[in-house]
């Protein structure tokens, strides 16, 4: 590892690093790049680092500089585009994932650029914005009986990755109670009900599945992978977060299978209400199709028509039109038309 003779105080974001053994637990607030250097010598004990931002390229530059990181490896942490992957070094191995929570339910789903990376002693993770998931990790890494103090870098890398797949589950857990209230809200013909709800969550879903489907490949490549770094014992911690991301594009695949249910029971629906105002209507139209031509027939004024100089003809008319719509109407009800 070389060191840069050169790094300035970083005042913003702030540098989380914990220092830790099976007996030891250190955080610290680093102000500069340089304030890592003495963590390094350590090999006694291993240390994570969390960085905040990925927008500050040169704060990038000068950790790349202490570390020795490939220059590829410094623009894939910067570039937020940049594809999910797993890359293998002499010193360090790195990872590219992207990170999902939720904000606003499941109305509003974020993706986060985060890239990881392990060497012997060492564990960095650089995340796109400060809100992350990783408390968990903060809170058992202070546990001196905890494996994360015990095991390998690798492990606790594992555990990184793994608060990250626990987070698909609960994004797929919002999903779900999205798409049993929009099956609800079809059954029982809410008037709030719209397609355009359903196609907001089929398009979650597709997003979800798009940074889904790279982890699988990933934790694959890593369990097969027979890197020094990465100890067979702990191989199992990989095939277990394998078979849940299995699960997980199994999960999302019945989803979308739900969602397309979803969005033609919500079209049959449509069409059923459709149908029930056009036979209303021919009901309606059909009763007055008599009437129309009775008026009709009498509105024509034709002098030698006798009906029109009965002095009861006006109530007569109105009489038969009482009944025959009575009688229509009793008609259609027995035939069960509306």
């Amino acid at each position: 590892m070389s060191k840069n003779n050169d790094i300035g105080e970083i005042t913003s974001p702030i540098l989380e690093l914990y220092s830790f053994g099976e007996n030891k637990f250190e955080k610290h607030l680093i102000k500069n790049v340089e304030q890592v250097q003495p963590f390094l010598l350590q090999q006694d004990y291993k240390f994570w680092l969390n960085i905040s931002t990925i927008s500050n390229k040169e704060l990038i530059t000068q950790i790349g500089t202490l570390f020795n990181l490939h220059p590829l490896v410094i623009e894939a942490i910067i570039d937020p585009d940049q594809r999910p992957k797993i890359e293998e070094f002499d010193d360090y191995i790195f990872i590219v994932t992207k990170m999902l929570y939720s904000k606003n339910g499941v109305k509003e789903i974020k993706v986060e650029h985060l890239s990881i990376l392990f060497g012997s002693n060492f564990i960095i993770s650089f995340q796109e914005n400060p809100q992350d998931i990783f408390d968990p990790i903060r809170t058992r890494l202070e546990n001196p009986k905890g494996k994360m103090r015990r095991l390998g870098t690798d492990y606790f890398t594992y555990t990184l990755i793994d608060s990250i797949v626990d987070e698909y589950y609960a994004i797929l857990e919002l999903i779900a109670d999205a798409i049993e209230k929009m099956e609800d809200r079809i059954i029982g013909q809410k008037n709030n009900m719209n397609l355009s709800d359903i196609y907001h969550h089929r398009k979650t879903l597709s997003k979800v599945r798009k940074n889904s489907w790279p982890m699988r490949e990933i934790l694959s490549q890593w369990k097969k992978s027979d890197h020094a770094l990465i100890k067979r014992k702990n191989i199992t911690y990989i095939n277990d977060i394998y078979e849940n991301s299995i699960e997980i594009l199994e999960n999302l695949e019945l989803q979308r299978e739900a969602m397309g249910t979803l969005a033609e029971m919500y079209m049959t629906q449509l069409s059923t209400k459709q149908n029930e105002v056009m036979k209303t209507l021919t009901v309606i139209a059909t009763i007055f199709i008599p009437l129309t031509f009775i008026a009709g027939v009498y509105g024509m004024n034709f002098k030698e028509m006798p009906e029109l100089e009965w002095s009861f003809g006006y109530p007569i008319i109105w009489l038969i039109f009482i009944i025959l719509t009575a009688l229509m109407i009793y008609y259609f009800k027995r035939k069960k038309w509306f």
